[in-house]
């Protein structure tokens, strides 16, 4: 018995890890809603400027990073800049710095030039309604410490409605808050990036058309890695996901098969 366990074992972590060594080609069939996230970032105007709120920890990361990563990679192929902050202390600083250096360095963008990290203001109402009046009454500095002025593509800003986008990549309710204080009074398009557990509460939001799109969990960072025609670690994270469901699947209907047809006294147990 334990031989047949280890068996089962062995043959579900292969499934688990292949696709990270062979990356099949897939046809996937994104949702509507990640469709429509990706064709407004697709039509923003080149050099457009687009606000990251990146709201998730750790332990959301592997969710929340790869459509970051992807939507970054979008936005710096049209030559878009991206101002960084976060509502979730310094949490959100660290998995914003850690996604965007990762793409960056890719794609070959430089710190100040093409983005800029402006780290965490306390209180969400005060900080959502001030940038709305007076953003750089809340954002005087960068992380660095280098006064905004001095960054040339964020000189002339002046509130938010002074940003094409803005972006929320959420492991909570900070989403809400951004439509509520942000798309409601200032009439800035959003997107909110969130984990699965969270994209069922946002669909009431973007079919109101308070919002532009959803991306919604790993299928949804995978499916934006398909649109941008890049795939990544989402579609990796989902082809591992599918072999490992189709392997117990399986397991599940050979052990059915083996029951009812093998003896009776083994049935009786």
């Amino acid at each position: 018995m334990d031989r047949i366990r280890l068996t089962l074992y062995a043959i579900l972590f292969i499934a688990l890890v292949l696709p990270f060594f062979f990356r099949p080609k897939v046809k996937m069939h994104p949702s509507p809603e990640v469709k429509a996230a990706y064709n407004f970032v697709d039509q923003l105007p080149d050099g457009c400027r687009v606000l990251f709120s990146i709201d998730y920890g750790p332990s959301s990361q592997p969710e929340t990073h790869p459509m970051v990563i992807a939507m970054a990679r979008h936005l710096l192929k049209k030559h878009c800049k991206i101002a960084v902050m976060t509502l979730w202390r310094f949490e959100g600083i660290m998995m914003g710095n850690d996604a965007m250096n990762y793409v960056t360095k890719k794609m070959g963008a430089e710190y100040g030039k093409d983005w800029v990290m402006l780290g965490f203001r306390p209180g969400i109402t005060a900080v959502l309604t001030n940038i709305g009046t007076d953003f750089k009454s809340v954002f005087d500095v960068d992380v660095q410490g280098v006064p905004i002025d001095r960054i040339s593509w964020l000189k002339d800003v002046k509130t938010i409605k002074d940003f094409d986008l803005v972006v929320d990549f959420a492991a909570g309710s900070t989403g809400e808050s951004w439509v509520m204080i942000t798309g409601a009074r200032y009439g800035v398009p959003i997107i909110i990036g969130s984990t699965a557990v969270i994209a069922p509460s946002l669909y009431p939001l973007y079919q109101s058309g308070q919002i532009e799109g959803i991306i919604g969990g790993l299928k949804g960072a995978a499916d934006y890695e398909y649109l941008i025609k890049h795939p990544g670690m989402a579609t990796t994270g989902m082809l591992a996901q599918t072999g490992g469901h189709l392997v117990i699947l399986l397991f599940i209907i050979i052990g059915n098969i083996l029951y009812f047809f093998g003896p009776r006294e083994r049935r009786r147990i």
